[in-house]
């Protein structure tokens, strides 16, 4: 199956960016981790040494289940049940004492038990994550621009750890029930035979369009080159003064270090719908590369075509 999907080759790098893949990333988002990496020194899932993915473990997904039911019967059920018990007693079908019991019931088995799900659910969310260590994240892949290896994992431990250049990368699609089309952006490695492939595409969600894929690929591909300056979106700008290249690049150019985090979420909104309108009329990536004859092949190639004239 991963070899039937549209084959994305490598190839010359541009400034063209995935807008699905870091539209959620705002100033402000970027203002709350930058606090969070000067007290703790948490960094983001992308930075300028790896992009890596973590995903929910089957206990996380299940906690949120039972959290959200929590929330919904302390805002709705429960104060639905005190009413109508109240409603009851107003037309006489229970007495006092009915009502009474009928509150200490509601309160102890269920006001309470979504009271303690929800406080816990809370402190969870404000970062103390050691009350539930079940809701470990699991590490999914990761992407090293310094050593230029990625890595896919399996249960936490690396499955498989190969060069970047060494992987394919292919767009898969499959149909859904209604007869659209869902896409996966995967990298499978060359020459070897996993059953399965590393999920880049998991940074887009499976309905973006074809050319976001594309756009994402080019990033991608610019991350791992180390000769490059990092992708110059939002997510990655506190990294650029950590990256030799990008240092250098931005020194030529005179970037302003701040050139995103300093906008508003209005004028960071309005920067990415005109860089969407932009990048309708460019092409997604640069010209394909041929990684099998290397990058003076087709130099040598004009050399002795002129030799012989």
């Amino acid at each position: 199956m991963m070899t039937k999907g549209k084959l994305f080759s490598f190839s010359q790098t541009t400034d063209a960016i995935a807008i699905s893949a870091i539209e959620d990333v705002t100033p402000e988002v970027i203002a709350e981790y930058e606090a969070d990496y000067e007290a703790d020194g948490k960094s983001m899932y992308w930075d300028e040494k790896t992009l890596s993915l973590e995903s929910f473990s089957g206990w996380s997904q299940v906690y949120l289940v039972i959290a959200a039911l929590a929330k919904v019967g302390l805002i709705i059920f429960l104060p639905l049940f005190y009413i109508i018990i109240l409603l009851f007693w107003a037309f006489g079908y229970f007495n006092w004492d009915d009502v009474l019991e009928g509150f200490m019931v509601f309160t102890l088995y269920g006001a309470l038990p979504c009271l303690l799900i929800s406080g816990h659910f809370k402190l969870v969310d404000s970062g103390h994550y050691y009350l539930a260590p079940f809701l470990q994240a699991k590490r999914v892949f990761e992407m090293n621009r310094t050593t230029g290896m990625v890595t896919l994992f399996k249960r936490n431990k690396p499955y498989f750890t190969h060069p970047f250049i060494e992987f394919d990368c292919v767009l898969l699609s499959s149909p859904t029930r209604q007869g659209f089309l869902n896409y996966s952006l995967t990298l499978i490695h060359r020459y070897s035979n996993y059953s399965v492939g590393v999920p880049l595409g998991t940074l887009l969600g499976p309905n973006a369009m074809v050319e976001e894929y594309l756009r994402f690929w080019n990033m991608a591909q610019r991350y791992m080159d180390i000769s490059q300056p990092l992708p110059d979106i939002m997510m990655l700008e506190p990294a650029r003064q950590r990256d030799p290249t990008t240092i250098a690049y931005d020194k030529e150019h005179s970037r302003n270090p701040r050139y995103w985090r300093d906008m508003t979420e209005e004028e960071y909104a309005q920067k990415l719908k005109m860089l969407k309108t932009e990048q309708k009329s460019i092409p997604a990536t640069g010209k394909p590369i041929d990684i099998f004859k290397g990058p003076d092949f087709a130099i040598s190639k004009k050399h002795k075509s002129n030799k012989k004239k």
